[in-house]
């Protein structure tokens, strides 16, 4: 709708100008749909590649884990949101913060200088199936 509330004119050919006719359905399913990869795992994780193209410019994995995972921010700031379990704890290997409770769909933020972290099930979590989703800025967008 325009500012004065009526429907907005489409112009079908100053579209037809702009449509890359050359991506197909099947582009799109190889090139754009969130495929899963499985890129790591060790007792009690799971890392995923959640799929964003890799045009993207920030890159985002999934961390499944059933214990305390250990976590390394490889220069670059940690954005991360428990989006499996209700509480996890983060904590520094090297008492560099305190450590710190989130719960489910909450976000928090780890510093590049923190350098290394962990991430484990807490409280109503403990002993169950927890994941977050981290997101980062990728080095070679």
């Amino acid at each position: 709708m325009g500012l004065d509330g009526k429907p907005r004119p489409i112009n079908i050919e100053h579209g037809k100008a702009v449509m890359n006719w050359s991506r197909t359905k099947d582009w799109v399913k190889n090139e754009l749909i969130n495929i899963l990869q499985k890129i790591d795992e060790g007792e009690g994780w799971v890392e995923e590649k959640t799929g964003l193209h890799e045009r993207e410019f920030i890159e985002t994995k999934r961390h499944w884990f059933t214990q305390k995972v250990h976590h390394n921010t490889h220069g670059r700031v940690n954005v991360l949101n428990l989006v499996e379990g209700k509480e996890a704890v983060i904590e520094s290997p090297v008492d560099t913060f305190e450590p710190f409770i989130v719960h489910y769909a909450e976000t928090f933020i780890i510093p590049e200088a923190v350098k290394e972290y962990t991430i484990r099930p807490y409280g109503l979590s403990e002993g169950k199936k927890c994941a977050t989703i981290k997101a980062f800025v990728r080095t070679n967008p």
